[in-house]
């Protein structure tokens, strides 16, 4: 009855109007051109210097005869490396991670030796994601704790980097799916372990909300990942792949697999009872939704308008605490801003420098009602505490550039598969800015790779065309 009414059918023509003027519009337009300066980056002088160094080096190699050394060795597959760091991230140590991340450089590189003919792969956001790991290098070792940033300043520079590298090894359509598959499977792992915490929770340790304000909050699951914001982030990036192997799966058999491993991955994230991955979660789920089928606006106004009677008390009572200044958790956050924000009205060109003690150098000078922290709970925030104004500029530039790249191939992409991979990297993306809001997303290294990771999905998603079947 609703289908055939008059009413609905009103709707849809001024809905498809609307849409068709905004398509059609000059910004949208710009937005989804291909932007390929392929030519402007081989000629640059940096990609010069790397070609003319990488042809003296495999020069070299084969005088040594090395390249016989090397036939079938599993060091020069370097997918298997970096897929070995994105699988174990969120299981192992941060420095065993950063072994696995080096491999893949070593191994990458050793790929281009032995390979003459092989090219580096060029992305319109490769440029951004240069000088942001410049630009925070510099701020490392200009530091006001250089020697305490160091580490942590390397470690990031690495992982922004491993996008780059990642991008380039993986070279078939097999391997991105394989890679994609374990991603999710180590997903619902990791959401065992914390299920487990949950049912035993006097074996760990850990408070991360007010507890006379949440009094029928018992536990806060962190599984592997130390905290349950943390936690919540890493699923952030993982669920949106997930939906999208449910919705291109050929069989019943894997589309109830998918499904699963979706519902365990989303259970897990609600028992961290992390409002800011609440929050986006169902910014994540909206994006998704719509570029899937823009109709889905429609019953997503009616599922807002459900929620409020099908969710527990527990979690209605986290979204209406969001704003309320009684909750310890947010007048904690809110006081840190005004303190940082305090802070870059001096320090806002040039940062102090990445890292904890860095940031406690100078920002008690600044606290509000002396509240420590050790940085400012939001990224955007934290960013130019780390490295000025400058780089802010520069991942808001990326990201951007990462939309136009992402969003531009989805326009042109005619093959469902690959279009639902593409809307699971932009919602992943979307999810974890969001997040970034109320929270230093970046804080936990292994979170921090993983979104580069996911960027570099996104950059090989739009390459899909050139990847080789098998």
């Amino acid at each position: 009855m609703i289908e055939g009414s008059h009413f609905l059918h009103a709707i849809w023509i001024v809905s498809n109007w609307c849409s068709k003027q905004f398509q059609n519009s000059y910004i949208v337009q710009w937005f989804l051109k291909k932007d390929d300066k392929k030519i402007i980056a081989r000629n640059s002088i940096f990609f010069r210097i790397f070609w003319g160094i990488r042809r003296a080096l495999s020069k070299i190699f084969y005088k040594l005869h090395l390249n016989k050394l090397f036939v079938n060795s599993i060091f020069k597959m370097s997918y298997l490396w970096c897929g070995a760091a994105v699988l174990l991230a969120p299981i192992l140590p941060t420095m065993l991670v950063l072994a696995f991340v080096l491999a893949g450089f070593g191994s990458l590189f050793l790929s281009f030796l032995y390979d003459r003919r092989r090219k580096m792969e060029y992305f319109a956001v490769n440029r951004y994601i240069y000088y942001y790991a410049f630009v925070y290098l510099f701020a490392t070792m200009t530091s006001l704790a250089r020697q305490a940033s160091f580490l942590g300043g390397v470690l990031t520079v690495c992982f922004i980097l491993f996008s780059i590298v990642l991008s380039n090894a993986i070279e078939t359509k097999k391997q991105l799916n394989v890679i994609l598959f374990f991603f999710i499977c180590v997903g619902v792992l990791v959401s065992f372990y914390g299920f487990y915490q949950y049912m035993f929770p006097s074996k760990f340790s850990g408070v991360w909300h007010d507890v006379d304000m949440f009094e029928t909050i018992s536990f806060r699951v962190y599984s592997t990942l130390e905290n349950p914001n943390v936690l919540g982030e890493y699923f952030l990036i993982v669920l949106p792949f997930a939906a999208a192997f449910c919705i291109n799966s050929k069989s019943w058999f894997n589309r109830i697999f998918f499904v699963v491993c979706a519902g365990i991955m989303m259970l897990c994230l609600v028992l961290t009872y992390s409002r800011g991955c609440y929050i986006g979660i169902m910014a994540a789920i909206a994006v998704f939704l719509v570029l899937w089928d823009r109709r889905f606006i429609f019953l997503g106004i009616v599922v807002l308008l459900m929620l409020p009677f099908v969710l527990p008390e527990t979690i209605i009572n986290r979204f209406l605490s969001i704003g309320n200044m009684a909750d310890s958790s947010t007048s904690y956050r809110v006081y840190i801003w005004l303190g940082s924000i305090a802070m870059l009205k001096d320090y806002w060109l040039c940062g102090i420098g990445p890292g904890t003690e860095a940031f406690n150098q100078v920002y008690p000078l600044y606290a509000y009602n002396s509240i420590s922290a050790p940085h400012s709970h939001n990224l955007f925030l934290q960013i130019i505490c780390d490295a000025g104004i400058v780089e802010l500029i520069i991942f808001v530039i990326l990201i951007i550039q990462y939309y136009r790249m992402t969003c531009g191939a989805l326009s042109r992409e005619t093959k469902k598969e690959n279009k639902m991979l593409l809307i699971a990297a932009i919602s992943a993306v979307t999810g974890f800015l969001v997040q970034s809001m109320s929270d230093y997303t970046f804080y936990n290294y292994r979170v921090m790779l993983l979104f580069w990771v996911c960027i570099a999905f996104g950059m090989i998603l739009t390459k899909m065309t050139r990847l080789k079947e098998e």
